[in-house]
């Protein structure tokens, strides 16, 4: 076995999620929102990260391709935010999540969100039956979106 000296830049953004989701998921449970100095920075460091690998070689239409779910994912969850009651945070975070996973197959965010809401959806149901919330409350959604996160990420890194 050789040593590969290689780095794939596009892992900058999964990265920077993997290392930010642990305080988000804290502030999130604690305080109901996902601050913007560790959501917003994944666009960038994803973005610039997709666009070193498009220059060592990568395919540039991964990177168009991340964009473009990027974008209808955005546009999917701010429909939400305005219409059932996602939070902006939220919304941002889905869209990072979205422009990270994207680029390794453009099926990964799905998974994300569908293990996401699944989660969060079990954990309701929980709650109800032990009495501890009531129909109509919020939960705090970036833990289960970070979970999604991290699932879908184990199985893109699975050969």
């Amino acid at each position: 076995m050789t040593f590969d000296p290689h780095f794939d830049f596009a892992w900058l953004g999964p990265l920077y999620l993997v290392a930010v989701a642990w305080p988000l998921t804290v502030i999130d449970i604690r305080e109901r929102r996902l601050p913007n100095r560790l959501t917003l920075p994944v666009f960038p460091i994803t973005i610039l990260g997709q666009v070193f690998a498009v220059l060592l070689g990568d395919d540039a239409g991964r990177m168009f391709t991340s964009l473009l779910i990027s974008a209808l994912a955005f546009a999917v969850a701010l429909a939400l935010n305005r219409f059932a009651g996602l939070g902006m945070g939220d919304v941002k975070l889905i869209a990072g999540i979205t422009l990270a996973l994207a680029w390794f197959n453009p099926f990964l965010p799905a998974v994300a969100i569908l293990v996401a809401f699944v989660a969060a959806g079990a954990a309701s149901l929980v709650l109800l039956a032990l009495r501890k919330t009531r129909m109509g409350s919020s939960i705090a959604l970036g833990p289960y979106l970070l979970l999604g996160f991290l699932v879908a990420l184990t199985f893109q890194a699975i050969p």
